[in-house]
């Protein structure tokens, strides 16, 4: 039973019908009218207003009455329904859920934990694979050097030595790391 089928009123009924509804029932169910009845049927009572209580909860302010309407048009669609039937229920504050069956993954969590993600050890470079790696360098300091002191001294030759040595270090930034590469790749 949803909360209008409760109050025994329809979808599209206003606020004000919703209220009087709600109201003629309470009258009718609430547990001080019935207080000379048996036990029973103040008992069926009582539930019957916790229900009705709980429709006017929904129904009697307007946000939370579009938000119960948009539940139940999302719930009409039968593959909705189906897919909350299978989910699980998630407690409240609680951000996740496994579905149920959903742990065979427990079974195996030893050969998880056992794991061990080693990497092969390094191979110490020889002084002569570094020379390589830092000529480049040395290459460029050099030639800002020599550019620079063949302006100061106004020498062309020194200028143009900087500038060979200039062009050859931006070669062997290009060219050293390919061919360590191919080194590397041959070596193994």
């Amino acid at each position: 039973m949803d909360h209008y089928e409760a109050l025994g009123v329809a979808r599209g009924d206003g606020a004000d019908v919703i209220r009087r509804a709600y109201l003629d029932l309470a009258r009718r169910y609430h547990p001080d009218f019935h207080a000379e009845a048996d036990e029973s049927v103040r008992a069926g009572n009582a539930r019957r207003m916790q229900v009705l209580n709980d429709a006017w909860a929904v129904l009697g302010d307007p946000a939370a009455r579009s938000a119960y309407d948009r539940d139940l048009i999302r719930m009409s669609d039968p593959g909705v329904a189906r897919r909350a039937a299978r989910e699980p229920a998630t407690p409240p504050g609680k951000g996740w859920t496994p579905r149920a069956g959903d742990d065979g993954w427990m079974d195996d969590f030893q050969s998880w934990a056992d794991d061990r993600d080693d990497l092969a050890p390094d191979v110490p470079r020889s002084t002569g694979r570094r020379m390589v790696t830092v000529l480049p360098v040395g290459l460029f300091a050099l030639s800002l050097g020599l550019v620079g002191l063949g302006i100061v001294m106004t020498a062309r030759a020194l200028v143009a030595v900087g500038v060979i040595a200039f062009v050859l270090s931006i070669g062997m930034f290009a060219f050293l790391p390919v061919f360590e590469m191919t080194r590397g790749r041959r070596s193994r």
